[in-house]
């Protein structure tokens, strides 16, 4: 059985607040906001490595359709 990660953002900079812990079946990482914004940058360039991941990803948000053009919604 595969483990999701999330992360979740949290203010204390205790080390027991940085414990993973198993949360409904995912692993839970509190992180600082220094760390989340570090962890959001490091997505970003991620995800813009290439043409398909940026695609990927776009569709998975609902942005872009099946075949590439932008989603109903986001139509003019």
């Amino acid at each position: 059985m595969s483990t999701t990660t999330k992360t979740i953002a949290k203010r204390s900079s205790s080390a027991a607040a940085r414990v993973a812990s198993p949360l409904r079946g995912y692993t839970v990482r509190v992180m600082t906001a220094q760390e989340r914004v570090a962890d959001i940058k490091d997505f970003g360039r991620e995800i813009r490595k290439s043409k398909e991941s940026a695609v990927a990803f776009l569709q998975s948000a609902g942005i872009l359709d099946q075949t590439g053009e932008l989603a109903e919604p986001f139509r003019a």
